[in-house]
């Protein structure tokens, strides 16, 4: 499993859009029989995790809800290079 602590929400009214704030998303990826689950909790001050989860070498996109404002946002994990970008952005319109 992958925990990250750090995003931020895409929508400039929610609680946890501001850095100056200390309202986090924190993303746990699981990677299960090869297929991965994405699940997005708030971030609880002071708990911090090591964590480890294998390499793909693939950029995937994953619809989940954000847990401050509860409005629909994507997260992207970025493994096409060397090292992992995980962030948020906002849903494509469809």
């Amino acid at each position: 499993m992958l925990v990250r602590n750090h995003l931020l929400c895409p929508y400039s009214d929610c609680d946890a859009h501001y850095r100056a704030k200390d309202l986090r998303i924190q993303v746990q990826v699981n990677d299960k029989e090869g297929k991965r689950e994405v699940t997005l909790k708030q971030t609880v001050k002071g708990k911090i995790e090591r964590t480890n989860l294998p390499y793909k070498y693939a950029k995937e996109e994953y619809r989940q809800t954000c847990p401050y404002c509860q409005r629909p946002i994507t997260i992207v994990i970025d493994e096409t290079h060397n090292g992992r970008n995980i962030y948020p952005k906002l849903p494509y319109k469809t």
